[in-house]
């Protein structure tokens, strides 16, 4: 409240009811405050100052506004003066005197547009004789001052305006835009007025058709929401048209709006009404700053027609409903003219709900819904002067009443306060309730009446839903709905009340919900194991159910009581929903245990499925295994790396059937081949399996482990007696192979296989040992066949062989012809060898002298120095230094030639020669404290001294070191180049 009284303008104060007004003091009020307690009338008259000139004075004779523009002309003295105020804010008001323009006329009415800043004076001639005409007055405005531009519009002579139909879409502050002008003869015509120039006028329609009097009192131009479907609403004294057409976008004249009813067609829509009044009043309400109104409402001889617009583009009748309040005009008929003047009303204004009339010297507001008077207002023409008309802002919604003395503004406080108790009287609980939203007794009334008529109608869902909003006792409402054979009322009441207490504000009701949450679970069980009904009446139940158990809520309670949730589920004996119910608080262990227990097995694995404890993998796989163990193995399978192999044996001990060791040894390939386990004992059994029922898998399996014993998963000793065991010769030759049991696995592979036999017999590396090999392989072949061809061909496979390793295997009595061209093969060979071994004597005897002549030649070499001779990498006098020289010419400085070497050599050199250094110094140092230096000591200093030559000098830095690392990059560690660089 103190918000509006802020905004309140310094120069409209508040003026007391009681307070005497003076003839030149005007009062109007400001809009009333929403925030108004009940007790307050709905409607009450205030009035307030306007500042009038100094220079203006007289009676009020009309009064226009608009978008908070007020118009009103003063009368006095023969002066006609029209002003112009701007209500919210204090600028002084324009004025302007029209007494020159109204020579021989008199005003009729007032139009103003929405902008405030176009308007039209109606004028008609004092005598015959003088043509009807109207003036056109455009205003405009700058923060300190107004102007008022009048023009007399000549081009509608002989023509009075009765009705103006202004264009919102297309009219701004400067232009009015294309307009529809009403006469007192029924014609329509066009026009566009601006303060410079007008176009030419242009009848659009007839309504009269020649009468002389047949005056257009309303006329109004809409157009649909959304749409370019224009609308034309024009009233007569007894008749109401309606025009309707959809123009194209870019359309701005209004002409072809009339275009299929001047060319016949089509007729507008009529609505005609006998009437004993001269005149009739059409309005439009529309809520504030919306530009298509709600509902229409015209006062014509019937009494008052109210309905609502329509906003279908496509729909044949713009004017929905008809609603008629009768005010009872038959009774008028039989009156005096000053009893009719008082009991037929003049005008009136529509709000959202009701109807204010205006008579001779009071007025009325009328509610729309039951016609009920809720409001009389009666003017003391002595006191405020004649009561004279009463206007409407569209564009605020503000309502004038103005005397020949006062403007009043009537102020209205929540109209709709009532409304709701209307609808609910009517039974229109939807209306009821949604003008009732606002006030939570006014909803309680609604909701408790609503649900009641509900539940004598039969719609107990329907009443069980509103009863839930309401603050009905609960044991009331559920003693109403337990007797009842459909208990789903009962279950959607408890719900919607169990949602109430989870989601308000209150504390402790922890109690309250776990006991509905209790209750609901047994009606739904109740329900779902309910004898006699078939399986979709179950599986409904069962889905909602379902659902209800999901719920956050419910989770908790459920799994802090779990104990008297799971008695009540088995007192309905419903292993499904048991087992449902132990998943959702996560105790599978017992729900798989039931499970097991009444061998429903697929169910248990689904179940085991669906829960992420591993533990109960390993303690229930073994059981599911004897009965699925193709599903049991998959449901391993997907858990890949999260199972601990070794936990998981118990189940792969399960091999009693030939299903079962397929699946077992699935697995098993999985964990190897997948999950690259190296547990030595999953290896084993995968080979034993391999071994024992599938010894090709087996090899394949060996193969794949590799000959490296140190690499191998499985143990191979083990595997080696299992193959042993179940004879799988094959793979023990490939194991004693491994094991270096070369003998036993070539005489092994000779039982079975020759080919393997030589195979294994060429593996070993050591050449002897090969020999060996093939000699058994020999023996094996020849001993008893004297088979001349396999020895011959023994001979080609193995190099290590010669015809005299084989001829002890042969008879004494096999003859020597047999043998002949292998023993001259023989011969060559050896002799060719012989002539190799000679040849390698004699180059080596030559090697040999050479390098004894060079030895005795290096015996007598010398190099000799110069005074002037340089390092190689200083450029100073070599002498002046230790130094060191090379055969090829280099000499160097120690040192200089020990800064070159050191990056070159390898980090162990580089400690060792560190080390080496260190060990030198300590031995000088000693030297230098003890004046008795021993052998031994001079010795071991000789040797660190010939060790760290060998590292510095041992060749040439230009002829060999260089050479040797001219691949090495020249900078290692660009990085930090880049670092020093920058």
């Amino acid at each position: 409240m103190a918000q509006a009284k802020a905004s309140q303008p310094k120069f409209l104060p508040r003026i007391e009811n009681s307070a005497s007004a003076s003839t030149n003091t005007y009062v109007a009020t400001a809009g009333g405050n929403p925030f108004e307690s009940d007790d307050e009338e709905i409607f009450s008259k205030r009035k307030m100052t306007l500042n009038i000139p100094s220079n203006c004075s007289g009676s009020l004779t009309n009064l226009i506004v608009s978008k908070n523009w007020l118009f009103c002309l003063l009368s006095a003295e023969g002066r006609l003066t029209l002003l112009r105020f701007f209500l919210p804010r204090a600028i002084p008001p324009g004025q302007a005197g029209l007494e020159k323009y109204l020579t021989g006329y008199k005003i009729t009415n007032m139009f103003l547009d929405s902008t405030g800043h176009h308007l039209i004076i109606s004028l008609v001639p004092k005598s015959p004789g003088v043509s009807s005409d109207f003036l056109y007055i455009h205003s405009t405005e700058t923060t300190i001052a107004q102007q008022l531009k009048v023009r007399r519009i000549e081009k509608l002579k002989d023509h009075e305006i009765t009705a103006v139909a202004f264009n919102m879409y297309h009219g701004n502050e400067s232009t009015t835009g294309f307009i529809l002008l009403g006469t007192s003869r029924g014609l329509i015509f066009e026009m566009e007025l601006g303060p410079a120039n007008d176009t030419q006028r242009k009848q659009l329609y007839d309504l009269g058709l020649g009468l002389s009097k047949y005056p257009i009192n309303g006329l109004e131009l809409l157009r649909m929401p959304n749409s370019n479907r224009w609308i034309v609403v024009a009233t007569t004294p007894d008749c109401i048209y309606t025009f309707q057409e959809t123009l194209k976008q870019e359309e701005r004249c209004l002409q072809p709006i009339f275009a299929s009813y001047v060319n016949g067609e089509r007729n507008p829509h009529c609505e005609k009404h006998k009437t004993d009044l001269g005149y009739s009043v059409l309005r439009f309400f529309a809520p504030p700053n919306s530009k298509y109104p709600k509902q229409w409402a015209w006062l014509c001889g019937s009494g008052l027609r109210v309905g609502e617009l329509s906003i279908d583009a496509n729909g044949s009748n713009a004017l929905l409903g008809d609603t008629l309040i009768n005010l009872d005009f038959e009774k008028s008929k039989h009156m005096s003219y000053d009893e009719r003047r008082i009991n037929v009303p003049k005008s009136f204004v529509l709000t959202e709900y009701h109807a204010v009339l205006l008579y001779s010297d009071y007025i009325k507001a009328i509610c729309l819904l039951n016609q009920e008077m809720i409001y009389h207002e009666t003017f003391d023409e002595p006191r405020v002067g004649k009561l004279l008309n009463m206007e409407r802002d569209a564009v605020t919604g503000a309502i004038y009443v103005y005397t020949d003395k006062i403007v009043f503004t009537l102020r209205i406080v929540r109209e709709e306060r009532n409304i709701w108790r209307i609808y609910l009287n009517r039974g229109q609980y939807e209306l009821a309730t949604a003008h009732a939203a606002e006030v939570p007794e006014n909803l309680q009334l609604v909701l408790e009446q609503r649900a009641e008529a509900a539940f004598k109608e039969g719609s107990y869902e329907v009443a069980a839903n509103y009863y839930a909003e309401t603050d009905e006792a609960f044991e009331t409402v559920c003693l109403k709905f337990m007797v009842l054979p459909d208990k789903r009322p009962i279950v959607n009441y408890v719900k919607k009340r169990l949602n109430k207490l989870t989601t308000s504000a209150e504390v402790n009701q922890t109690d309250a919900v776990k006991a509905l949450i209790i209750w609901l679970i047994d009606l739904y069980l109740t329900q779902i194991n309910l004898p006699g009904k078939d399986e979709t009446w179950r599986n409904e139940w069962q889905s909602e159910y379902d659902e209800f158990m999901r719920e956050p809520t419910v989770l908790t309670i459920t799994r802090n009581h779990r104990t008297a949730v799971r008695q009540l589920i088995n007192e309905h004996a419903d292993p499904h929903n048991l087992a449902q119910f132990a998943i959702s608080i996560d105790d599978y262990d017992e729900v798989i245990g039931q499970q097991l227990n009444a061998d429903r097995y697929e169910m248990a694995l689904q179940t085991l499925c669906k829960q992420r404890d591993l533990t109960l993998y390993y303690k229930y796989a073994p059981k599911l295994m004897e009965r699925l163990p193709k599903q049991t193995i998959d449901a391993l399978i997907a858990q890949g790396a999260k199972l601990e192999i070794e936990k998981v044996v118990p189940t792969l001990v399960v091999i009693d059937t030939k299903e079962q060791r397929e699946q077992v040894i699935r697995y098993l390939e999985f964990a190897v081949y997948t999950l690259n386990t190296v547990n030595e004992a999953i290896h084993n059994f995968l080979l034993h399996l391999y071994a024992q029922y599938d010894p090709k898998l087996l090899m394949k399996y060996l193969e794949i482990q590799g000959r490296d014993e140190s690499l191998v998963h499985y143990d191979i000793h083990f595997a080696l007696k299992v193959c042993t065991e179940l004879d799988v010769k094959v793979a023990c030759v490939f194991l004693q192979c491994m094991l270096c049991m070369w003998t036993t696995a070539v005489d092994l592979a000779l039982e079975f296989d020759m080919q393997l036999a030589k195979d294994t017999a060429s593996k070993p590396q050591d050449r002897e040992t090969r020999r060996k090999l093939w000699l058994r392989i020999a023996y094996h072949d020849i001993k008893g066949t004297n088979d001349v061809k396999k020895a011959l061909s023994l001979l080609k496979q193995c190099d290590l062989l010669r015809i005299e390793d084989l001829l002890p295997f042969f008879s004494d009595f096999e003859k020597i012809d047999n043998f002949k061209e292998a023993i001259c093969d023989a011969l060559k060979d050896y002799n060719q060898r012989i002539q190799e071994l000679q040849r390698e004597m004699a180059e080596s005897k030559e090697q040999s002298d050479r390098v004894c002549k060079e030895l005795r030649k290096l015996k007598t070499h010398s190099i000799r120095m110069e005074a002037q001779d340089a390092c190689d990498i200083c450029d100073l006098i070599l002498l002046v230094k230790p130094f060191f020289v090379y055969i090829c010419g280099h000499k160097f400085h120690s040192d200089c030639l020990e800064k070159q070497v050191m990056p070159m050599i390898s980090k162990d050199q580089s400690r060792r020669l560190t080390l080496l250094k260190q060990q030198l110094e300590a031995l000088m140092a000693q030297a230098i404290g003890s004046s008795d230096n021993t052998a031994e000591q001079l010795k071991k200093r000789a040797d660190l001294k010939t060790e760290i030559e060998e590292i510095l000098a041992a060749d040439c830095l230009y002829c060999g070191l260089l050479i040797d690392t001219i691949d090495q990059p020249f900078v290692d560690d660009w990085d930090q180049v880049n670092v020093e660089w920058e």
